[in-house]
């Protein structure tokens, strides 16, 4: 039996996969200043209700967004800096480029440390790993012992000029604290992010080592609580890149853990939608507090690059390979308000988990994107939600009554607006990830899930013109099928400066890709993993000479290491016009840095919906969708056979979630038990 365990913002998500193939979903309200609480308590939940025990656990994934409230909150580790001598300012510079232009109190973001807690030691390298100045012992003894005894610090960051290109400098650095003072966390840039640029690489190191104590004592008790329920092997932690890795390998990739959550969602939507033969999709996780949105082009999700503006945390640059997903402050839990010039707005305040929104009837006194839909009629206030709450439609007329009163509508005009407004939210983040990239999101499909995904997918996929929604099985819970589906998965990368890419023979490429092999066969042979079972997907950090900043372009190797340079600056000008509309193919293309993303199997598979054909279906409620009011068919999706097709408006209601067909769209049940929407053009007046 495979478990995967996910910890939202409001719920906590788990899933067993046993060992015939089907899934057991369980949810539980999650526990903020607890997030392993709710994991361990779902999980006992889960065997009670299997009849199971802990031993019967082969394989435990686990998802947490520790690190990412953690850094939003700015509640970390008493981090100190060492660097350069000379370089002491980098983390207060900056960058000259402003994220708001037009700003004119524009202020650049705050570094997670002040001024006082960096300091210098003589040194210095040069681009091509040559030592310039030798390193003086000395000093960093005597800046470390202060930093100690006098500053308390818990967690010490390196960061010396040019210690990607010979990381001698900080490994000795790191070995004189580890003698002196062992109980002190270290994180030196050359192991964290091995790549050029000194102040992205100096952010990264601090969040790094910020966030290291925090997440090894979370994964220490984590680790600690499983056994404690009779699991018996290693759990897995999801990482930023879309794959797992054991928890000892996490440990050391703890800025890999800032998307640990939402990750696994693009991880199972990119198999799930391989498998319905719609590679091309957007996908839109929708929970309590947040919408997460990834572009995923033929089966491949978007990874970050180094430059873009989305590639920060409040701000703050982390230079690492990522998934690349955009977060918007538009959940189920989104607080509606009306903002100093009288509009309504929905987010990005939210309730979370504690209180929640009015009608889950824990406190809450603001009216949420929860409280509208159910008014609407698309929440069904008699079936019980995870933790025993039950909806109170009362309670949210009660709080809706000011804002009511406030905008001179109805209940029911209020919530249509609310509903409209989270959409309308949730769309422009589908056009940052593909219109604002130079993408048609037509071309797309949407692929929602989440508690509140499929609850407004066709909303939202009206506002950008997508013609198609695809809902997996078990929605509500997609996180948690995600981990069951990803791979053990680690990134490397070797960065030598920008060279011409026309120089380069084939035993040039050859060797570079020979040293990311053998560094990625070492780490993965420490966590026990068979080397000889890994996959390799090569890319290279390209651009034109006099660009100032990358494309990422993924490498067939066979093609590399027989085309060689012509194949590989092929594939840049390819990847500019994709991204860019054209290209300079009489320029010259310089490679800044050689990456590889290894990866071991897991077997994972897609499990499907148990198919129950006596499944009740002739029940009906009143909704309203898009201004109008239907007597609504509800229609459980364990009762839909594959083939199964119908008309809306209906509402698919299942264990998670439930999917909201409005009266434009129709609704198909596919064999890979995904449902598809298709919008009804005809009827759309288009």
């Amino acid at each position: 039996m495979i478990v995967g365990i996910e910890v939202g913002g409001t719920f906590t998500d788990l899933i067993a996969v046993l060992d015939d193939g089907r899934a057991v979903i369980h949810k539980t309200p999650s526990t903020p200043d607890d997030p392993s609480r709710a994991a361990i308590s779902g999980l006992k939940e889960l065997l009670q209700r299997l009849g199971a025990k802990g031993g019967d656990v082969t394989e435990l994934l686990h998802g947490s967004t520790i690190v990412a409230n953690s850094l939003i909150q700015r509640r970390g580790a008493k981090v100190a800096l060492l660097t350069t001598a000379g370089f002491r300012d980098v983390l207060f510079i900056q960058r000259q480029d402003k994220s708001v232009v037009y700003d004119m109190f524009y202020q650049k973001p705050t570094p997670l440390i002040s001024r006082d807690m960096v300091f210098d030691v003589p040194e210095r390298m040069a681009a091509n790993g040559d030592i310039v100045s030798p390193l003086d012992e000395a000093v960093v003894i005597e800046h470390v012992d202060r930093l100690v005894a006098e500053k308390g610090v818990d967690s010490i960051a390196v960061c010396l000029l040019h210690a990607y290109a010979n990381p001698a400098h900080e490994r000795a650095i790191g070995d004189l604290i580890a003698v002196r003072h062992p109980d002190i966390h270290v994180s030196l840039s050359s192991e964290v992010a091995p790549e050029h640029r000194e102040y992205e690489r100096a952010s990264t190191v601090v969040i790094s080592a910020f966030m290291r104590p925090v997440v090894e004592r979370y994964l220490s008790k984590f680790e600690a609580d499983v056994r404690g329920v009779g699991f018996l092997g290693t759990p897995l932690i999801m990482l930023s890149n879309g794959g797992v890795a054991p928890v000892a390998a996490a440990r050391r990739l703890v800025a890999q853990m800032f998307h640990s959550g939402p990750a696994a969602a693009v991880t199972g939507a990119a198999e799930t939608a391989v498998l319905a033969g719609t590679p091309d999709i957007i996908t839109i996780d929708v929970g309590g507090t947040s919408s997460d949105v990834c572009l995923i082009t033929n089966g491949s999700p978007e990874t970050t690059v180094k430059g873009t503006s989305e590639f920060n945390i409040e701000g703050l640059p982390l230079n690492i390979a990522m998934t690349d997903i955009i977060s918007i402050g538009a959940g189920g839990g989104s607080m509606a308000t009306i903002d100093a010039g009288g509009m309504l707005q929905v987010g990005p305040q939210s309730s979370g988990a504690v209180p929640g929104p009015a009608c889950y009837n824990r406190g809450g006194e603001r009216f949420c994107l929860t409280d509208a839909m159910l008014l609407l009629g698309l929440l069904d206030p008699a079936t019980e939600l995870p933790g025993g709450i039950v909806l109170d439609p009362g309670l949210s007329r009660a709080v809706a009554a000011p804002l009511c009163e406030s905008l001179g509508l109805s209940e029911i005009e209020l919530s249509e607006r609310v509903y409209r407004i989270a959409a309308a939210n949730m769309a422009q983040a589908l056009r940052r990830v593909s219109v604002k990239r130079g993408l048609d999101p037509r071309r797309y499909a949407l692929f929602a899930c989440g508690g509140a995904g499929p609850l407004i997918a066709a909303a939202v996929a009206d506002e950008v013109d997508i013609a198609e929604v695809l809902i997996p099985p078990n929605p509500g819970v997609f996180s948690a099928v995600g981990l069951s589906l990803s791979n053990v998965k680690m990134d490397y990368v070797l960065a030598e400066g920008a060279q011409a890419v026309a120089a380069m023979t084939p035993e040039i490429l050859q060797t570079k890709l020979g040293q990311l092999r053998a560094e990625a066969a070492r780490s993965f042979a420490d966590v026990g993993y068979d080397v000889s079972e890994l996959k390799h997907a090569f890319a290279v950090d390209a651009r034109y000479r006099g660009q100032g900043y990358e494309l990422r372009v993924p490498l067939m190797e066979e093609k590399l290491l027989s085309g060689g340079a012509a194949y590989l600056a092929e594939c840049f000008h390819s990847e500019h016009a994709r991204q860019y509309g054209h290209a300079f193919r009489e320029r010259q293309v310089e490679a800044v840095s050689f990456r590889l993303s290894a990866s071991h199997g897991r077997g994972g598979t897609v499990a499907g919906i148990s198919h129950a054909p006596e499944a009740g279906q002739g029940i009906s409620r009143d909704v309203t969708i898009g201004s109008k009011s239907f007597s609504c068919p509800m229609m459980r999706r364990e009762g839909l056979a594959p083939g199964f097709e119908a008309d809306g408006p209906l509402i698919v209601v299942e264990a998670s979630t439930s999917t909201v067909v409005p009266p434009n769209w129709r609704l198909g049940c596919e064999p890979s038990g995904v449902l598809r929407l298709r919008r009804n053009i005809q009827d759309d007046g288009s």
